[in-house]
């Protein structure tokens, strides 16, 4: 399953899912990614799966797609890439496996051969939160879920009754996903997920990524739980 991290202007729109063979970006409605922006091709670009690999493919696009601030033709994505189109980015999360590894990375029309490992991604993403301080905490202050507390360490954090959750509701009717908290050198920031209208913030229902803040009430579903800071 590829995750992607849609962004503009830094701040997280959503967490799209997907196990397609191709997806597509751009401005017309009728791509998997649909981005409404005038600096946005109408099919701006698009991404494959090859063998359980991906790849990013830039369909001839006025501005261009750009990995990692290098403009490309086609891509070998690894995890923790990010495009940028237009003014939006997106952040690729790839599960073991999924990476373009050790082999080309850039698929130029010069057929430059780029080495990026993704050992080395591991590494600089590990410093990055090791430098931002100790990770969040949530903690059920009401209804069921696998743990009382839970430590926010990664950088993707699924909240639901889905396998692939790592906060795990509990409850017949609990939702499969309801949000997903992300974390960066900034700080975390919640994001609906597919169930996002069983979803609430301090009380209010969020359309949108939101930042997260010490003391702060999420509600997913039933479950009750209080953010809080290292």
């Amino acid at each position: 399953m590829l995750r992607i991290l849609l962004k503009f202007n830094e701040s997280v729109l959503k967490v799209i899912e997907s196990d397609n063979a191709e997806i597509t970006i751009g401005r017309n409605l009728k791509n998997d990614i649909q981005i409404d922006n005038l600096a946005v091709s109408n099919f701006h670009a698009r991404i494959e799966n090859q063998l359980g690999h991906y790849f990013i493919e830039d369909l001839n696009s006025t501005n261009g797609t750009y990995i990692n601030d290098k403009k490309i033709s086609k891509w070998g994505l690894q995890d923790g890439d990010t495009a940028t189109i237009g003014k939006h980015s997106l952040v690729f999360m790839l599960e073991a496996g999924q990476a373009a590894g050790e082999g080309i990375r850039e698929l130029d029309m010069d057929q430059t051969m780029v080495l990026d490992t993704e050992k080395q991604r591991e590494l600089v993403d590990r410093a990055e939160l090791a430098a931002a301080g100790p990770p969040a905490r949530l903690k059920v202050e009401d209804g069921k879920a696998s743990q009382s507390e839970f430590q926010l360490t990664g950088r993707l954090t699924e909240i639901g009754k889905g396998e692939s959750a790592q906060v795990r509701l509990e409850g017949i009717f609990a939702p499969k996903n309801v949000a997903y908290i992300t974390r960066d050198p900034k700080g975390y920031t919640l994001v609906p997920g597919e169930h996002g209208d069983k979803l609430r913030l301090n009380g209010v229902k969020i359309e949108k990524g939101t930042a997260l803040k010490g003391g702060d009430v999420i509600e997913a579903g039933k479950v009750r739980f209080r953010f809080s800071m290292g």
